[in-house]
C-alpha cells in the first residue's frame, strides 16, 4: 500500500504566541520540522507533485506540505522552505485576499512564481457539506476562476473550509475541475483513499523531532483522532439543521 504523509499548518509566525495556540507553529519551529524531515531523507512537496511524484514512484520518500488560509505570515515559511529546497501548496480563500494579516494579489503572484502551489480554500470559507448545490458551486467555481485570472496559474487543488466534506461537495469539487482536494482527517493518506477527501496531519508548536519523526511514520497518536472521524456525522446533521432553520452556520 501507498502511503502519503500530508502535513497541515496554517499560521507561522515570527515569534511565538504568549499563549500557545495549536495553529500557529513559529517560524523556529517550522525550521525544526523542514530541517528534521529533509535531513531524514523526506522529499517535501506541494500536494499535486506529491502525488504525481508517489504515482510514478510508490516507494519515493515523500511529504506533502499544505498551509491554510494564505495568512500574511506565510512569508515566513517560504524563506525556511526555499533555503531547504522545499515546496508546499497554499490554500486561498480569495474573499480574503488583501485584508489585513492576509496575503494580498501581489505577493501571492510572487509565490506562484517562486513555485509554491496555489490552490483555492472557496471564496468565502464557509463549511462546503451544508451548503445548496448553488452556492457551492459559487464558492468552487468562481475562487478557482479568480485564482486562475489573477495569478495566471492552473488551480488544481482544494481544501475544503473547517475540513467539512461530504459526497455531494467532493462530486461538485471533481465536477468543478481540480484534481483533488484535502479534509483534515489526522492520519495518513494512503493509497485507497478518495482523491478528493485526502486526510492530512497537524504537526503541533512545540513538537519535538522524535514526535515529528512519529507523525509522519505512524499518524497523530491516541483515540482522539478516532472519535472526532466518529462524532463527523451528527455533527454534520447538527450543523445542517442550524444552517436550514436558522440561517446561522456553525463550524
Amino acid at each position: 500500500m501507498t502511503t502519503l504523509p500530508i502535513l497541515m499548518y496554517h499560521g507561522v509566525p515570527a515569534e511565538p504566541d504568549s499563549v500557545p495556540d495549536r495553529l500557529q507553529v513559529p517560524a523556529a519551529d517550522f525550521r525544526m520540522h523542514v530541517s528534521t524531515l529533509t535531513a531524514d531523507g523526506w522529499e517535501l512537496l506541494g500536494l499535486t507533485e506529491a502525488l504525481s511524484a508517489k504515482a510514478a514512484d510508490p516507494d519515493r520518500p515523500v511529504v506533502a506540505l499544505t498551509f491554510d488560509d494564505a495568512y500574511d505570515d506565510f512569508l515566513n515559511a517560504a524563506v525556511v522552505m526555499a533555503e531547504f529546497g522545499a515546496r508546499s501548496t497554499l490554500y486561498v480563500p480569495t474573499g480574503s485576499v488583501g485584508h489585513h494579516g492576509y496575503l494580498d494579489w501581489d505577493q501571492l503572484g510572487a509565490l506562484a512564481a517562486s513555485g509554491v502551489e496555489i490552490g483555492s480554500h472557496s471564496r468565502r470559507h464557509r463549511p462546503m457539506d451544508t451548503l445548496a448545490p448553488i452556492a457551492l458551486g459559487d464558492e468552487l467555481v468562481r475562487s478557482r476562476a479568480e485564482l486562475t485570472a489573477r495569478l495566471g496559474v492552473e488551480v488544481r487543488s482544494f481544501c475544503y473550509p473547517h475540513g467539512y466534506s461530504n459526497r455531494q461537495s467532493r462530486q461538485a469539487v471533481a465536477d468543478a475541475g481540480y484534481l483533488n482536494a484535502c479534509v483534515i482527517g489526522r492520519r495518513i493518506a494512503r493509497s485507497g483513499d478518495d482523491r478528493f477527501g485526502l486526510p492530512r496531519l497537524q504537526p503541533l508548536p512545540g513538537m519535538s523531532r522524535a514526535e515529528l519523526r512519529n507523525l509522519v511514520t505512524s499518524g497523530e497518536p491516541g483515540f482522539a483522532p478516532i472519535v472526532k472521524r466518529a462524532l463527523q456525522p451528527a455533527w454534520r446533521l447538527t450543523r445542517l439543521a442550524s444552517t436550514r432553520l436558522l440561517a446561522h452556520e456553525l463550524t
